[in-house]
């Protein structure tokens, strides 16, 4: 049985629990005290109901961790064992994901800023490929928004292809990129003002600057998709830098 860790209980002699974050399928997170620096961090707890699947996936996980050293991604702090569980802590990033942002608190992006906040969370996933790592799960509850900082999390399902097979990289890119387009539609859709039960194609319901629609569809592979993060990176900066023009998609 796996055991949900209360309240106050202090983790290998060091992290004071403070709340649970999430409780879900694969692991537990805490909000803890680290009682050696006196700072607030997260520490994550594999279940061992599933301890086939996540002796690799801790595995992979925390040496992915480890690799990283960015300002857009929570630092890791350690690997650790308590009992007869396995844990590691990383680096507590203050602000609220994007799913709450856009749906609890009603939050309107325009176009520009869209794509700005689009710029700064692909210039983490710029980073993270170019050190061979792909994420594989950009989806909006897993980037945090904290003032003008965007910040990538979990890397639960990231992939790791320092030397692998060229195609496979273009392949895992080309999903990070997806979901780069997916994120991108969430924020557009924040200010929409139509009517979502029609069911109509987002080409047909935003009105967007053309070149915007053209990034939307080679990031969702409808056109010719990205091979490369700098594509990417520099078809939003030409995009920033426009003035802006909305035109039917």
């Amino acid at each position: 049985m796996d055991r949900r860790y209360s309240v106050n209980e202090i983790l290998a002699g060091r992290y004071q629990i403070e709340k649970v974050l999430q409780n879900g399928s694969y692991g537990i997170i805490y909000l803890c005290e680290d009682l050696n620096t006196d700072n607030k961090c997260v520490v994550k707890q594999m279940r061992k109901s599933k301890r086939k699947e996540n002796i690799e996936n801790y595995a992979k996980e925390t040496e992915i961790l480890q690799q990283l050293n960015h300002p857009g991604i929570p630092a890791f702090i350690e690997a650790f064992s308590h009992g007869e569980e396995v844990f590691f802590s990383m680096e507590f990033v203050e602000g609220k994901n994007v799913e709450d942002t856009l749906f609890a608190s009603g939050q309107q992006y325009s176009e520009k800023e869209c794509l700005a906040l689009l710029k700064k969370l692909t210039e983490i996933v710029c980073y993270i490929h170019q050190n061979g790592i792909f994420h594989g799960d950009i989806r909006i509850p897993n980037v945090l928004l904290h003032g003008e900082e965007v910040h990538l999390i979990d890397f639960g399902l990231a992939n790791t292809l320092r030397d692998g097979d060229l195609k496979e990289c273009e392949l895992l890119a080309q999903d990070d990129f997806f979901d780069l387009g997916d994120f991108l539609l969430f924020l557009l859709y924040s200010s929409y003002e139509g009517d979502t039960k029609r069911n109509q194609p987002w080409t047909e319901e935003l009105r967007l600057h053309p070149q915007t629609t053209l990034l939307l569809k080679r990031l969702l592979k409808i056109e010719r998709p990205y091979y490369h993060c700098e594509e990417v990176l520099e078809d939003i900066d030409n995009l920033i830098s426009q003035p802006t023009k909305k035109t039917p998609s």
